[in-house]
């Protein structure tokens, strides 16, 4: 699996690190999936741009593949 970035502001994940706004690295999927995001509203820079949450815990993240139950939004 390609590396993984968590934004410490909103909790977004992504394998781009440049998506993120304040990004800190990963090691597995089970760091974060299945675990409610801690913050509060996303960061600008993803709203605009972020396809999936995760049906299961609420996490949002750029690829379906980074969560257990992707959800399309909107």
């Amino acid at each position: 699996m390609a590396e993984l970035y968590e934004c410490s502001r909103c909790g977004v994940v992504s394998e781009a690190v440049e998506q993120v706004c304040q990004p800190h690295p990963l090691r597995e999927k089970r760091e974060y999936c299945g675990t409610a995001p801690e913050r509060g509203t996303l960061c600008e820079n993803i709203k605009a741009q972020l396809p999936y949450v995760c049906a299961k815990c609420g996490r949002p993240a750029e690829q379906a593949e980074l969560v257990c139950d992707p959800l399309v939004l909107g």
